[in-house]
């Protein structure tokens, strides 16, 4: 641990000083690299101190990614104080190519002449251009790997699964959605009446969110992966991700198009639902088809090769109709599972026949090196000085209240006789799910840097708050009911070995 922190920290001080004097190099490679090993190494730090403090390994990146941005800005560095504004530095960059506009008047209108006199200098100076390069190849990587992590998430999520409690968990989901979403929507309205209409689409639809992974481990901490409560919230958990990943691809779709109305939504619902639906009709046969080709190859091979060219496929498809590539990757991993491959079993006499390793293992290296550069980048994005200004305090605090009370609530979706509360506790941790819709907020223009700010707050306090609480409303219940701890019929396993068909 000692030797990590030491790493870390001449990491650091190594990261606020190259963006001022750059070390002399002839691969253009070299400098990815070091902003790579950077990321690489606080990363592990953050999850080292996340997991020693029993908390999810995504909160401790995201607040290593907010030390080393901060810090980092405070020391003068300038790779940080162009990554810290690096959507509108993109955007001006990009405007700038066309010679339409100057970089300094796309500057001026993106950010202010604030951030414009800071970023000016650096952009034009030796150094710029190297800086921009290494910060939009982190910034692939970074959404790379979230495309990987929905994936995983999908694949979490399989649709058997959800089956068990369908009933409950949509009346639990749709009431821990249209709550936080209605009341996000009119806190916006209430304390920041100045904001575009679309920053207030896009924070509500961040406070609809719900992390299924961190729920789903507090339920395994107490053995009751299994219980009623469990399959409630984690069947809701799972359709308040597809739902709310809906409603982010079509928000956006929306502010896209420049005008919230009627006819608009209903296109993009349409959209939305056409897509999800024919993939889900069509992409089984392809996969089985495809599979059935692959029959020369290793069973691990074959299941690396067709979960990577489904997830890349899905997500190009997705943004193709004009929807968020991240929805393709989820749906991509939702409808995959291990039975898509019995083919190896019932046609394989050698030691490799048998199902026994999970496709998310195959899968899981890619999204565990390259996520974290999606969450300590979105820290780094977070400015600290913003809680200076107490109306965006204010705000920050309102939205954590609503999110909080929006998600309970949800609780009354399930039967009278079942922990209510600690159900509406289970829907309350945002997690990864709220970071990704803020963070695309961002990207679009419809987040300013204090907006981002505030939700990515909400963001970590609900989900620090949501855990406790559940697992203290789950201790009373069992208590109370110890036939509950592990009751209801127990959920298909995504390791069957059994020929059903996909998810």
């Amino acid at each position: 641990m000692r030797l990590l922190i030491a790493i870390t920290l001449l990491s650091l001080v190594t990261t606020a000083s190259w963006g001022n004097h750059p070390p002399a190099h002839g691969d253009p490679v070299i400098p990815v690299l070091l902003a790579l090993t950077v990321i690489t190494i606080v990363s592990l730090l953050g999850r080292e101190v996340a997991q020693r403090i029993n908390q999810p390994s995504v909160l401790g990146e995201l607040a290593v990614g907010i030390l080393i941005g901060n810090i980092g800005y405070w020391l003068g560095s300038d790779l940080i104080t162009v990554l810290r504004e690096s959507s509108a530095v993109f955007q001006a960059v990009t405007l700038s190519f066309g010679h339409t506009v100057t970089l300094e008047d796309a500057l001026l209108h993106l950010l202010g002449p604030v951030q414009t006199n800071q970023l000016l200098p650096i952009l034009t100076s030796n150094q710029g251009g190297e800086i921009i390069d290494v910060i939009q190849i982190i910034d692939s990587f970074s959404r790379i790997g979230l495309l990987f992590l929905l994936f995983v998430v999908g694949l979490e999520s399989s649709v058997q699964e959800l089956r068990v409690s369908l009933r409950p968990g949509i009346r639990v989901a749709i009431i821990g959605i249209v709550a936080p979403f209605l009341l996000g929507f009119a806190t916006m309205q209430l304390l920041a009446p100045e904001a575009h209409w679309s920053a207030h689409l896009m924070v509500a639809i961040a406070l609809s969110a719900t992390s299924i992974g961190i729920t789903a481990r507090v339920f395994h901490e107490l053995k009751m992966d299994n219980s009623k409560v469990a399959q409630i919230v984690l069947s809701a958990a799972v359709i308040d991700d597809v739902l709310g990943l809906i409603m982010m691809a079509i928000g956006i779709d929306i502010i896209y198009r420049g005008s919230f109305e009627w006819m608009t939504v209903l296109f993009s619902i349409s959209q939305a639902i056409m897509f999800l639906t024919s993939i889900y009709l069509l992409v089984p046969t392809i996969i089985r088809f495809t599979i059935r080709h692959l029959h020369h190859f290793d069973l691990w091979e074959a299941e690396l090769f067709v979960s990577f060219l489904l997830l890349t496929t899905l997500s190009w498809m997705a943004d193709f109709v004009g929807l968020s590539a991240i929805v393709g990757a989820f749906a991509a991993g939702l409808i995959l599972s291990n039975r898509a491959f019995i083919y190896w079993k019932e046609n394989c006499n050698g030691p490799n026949c048998h199902l026994h390793q999970e496709i998310k293992e195959q899968i899981r290296p890619f999204e565990a090196i390259l996520a974290p550069l999606f969450f300590v980048l979105m820290g780094t994005q977070v400015k600290l000085e913003a809680f200076l200004d107490q109306e965006i305090l204010l705000l920050a605090s309102a939205l954590i209240i609503v999110a909080i009370a929006g998600k309970v609530v949800s609780g009354l979706g399930a039967d009278k006789q079942l922990p209510r509360l600690a159900i509406g506790a289970g829907m309350v941790p945002r997690g990864e799910v709220a970071l990704i819709l803020a963070s695309l907020g961002k990207s679009i223009g419809a987040l300013d840097s204090t907006l981002f700010t505030a939700v990515v707050m909400m963001t970590i306090v609900t989900t620090l708050i949501g855990p406790p609480v559940l697992k203290w409303q789950l201790s009373r219940h069992i208590q109370q009911n110890p036939s509950h701890a592990s009751s209801g019929p127990t959920p298909p396993s995504s390791n069957s070995d059994s020929p059903s068909s996909l998810n």
